[in-house]
């Protein structure tokens, strides 16, 4: 995602970029349905754990719902959690860090289905 799945703080609602880059990124989920998606939300270090584990849940579940709605379907998510600010990726302590570290990252990978047909030279 160019711009990134970045969010304001204390917030999890998607912005019109972050919509955007998920409605084409639904696309390939939606014709590659063998491939699975992890969805892992952060938060800044601001906050504690009691604020930030929530969270960063909801951002992943921000995330998640929208691309349902894009209709993506919910057996290709396979983790849906958030992390909250024990993964940094930037520096907390300036604004421009945190303002990184307030995010979802998406990864996706090949479903056991995938796997198994591609070992058995049936995968298209």
């Amino acid at each position: 995602f160019d711009s990134g799945i970045l969010f304001a703080t204390n917030k999890a609602d998607l912005n019109a970029s972050s919509k955007s880059a998920l409605a084409k990124f639904s696309n390939t989920l939606k014709e590659n349905n063998l491939l699975s998606v992890d969805i892992y939300g952060h938060t800044d270090s601001t906050g504690n754990d009691g604020i930030n584990i929530p969270l960063s849940n909801r951002r992943a579940q921000s995330v998640a719902n929208y691309l349902q709605s894009c209709g993506v379907s919910t057996s290709q998510f396979k983790n849906i959690a958030g992390k909250g600010s024990s993964e940094p990726v930037a520096d907390n302590s300036t604004q421009a860090g945190r303002t990184q570290n307030r995010r979802v990252e998406v990864y996706l990978y090949a479903s056991q289905a995938m796997v198994d047909a591609a070992n058995a030279g049936t995968l298209k």
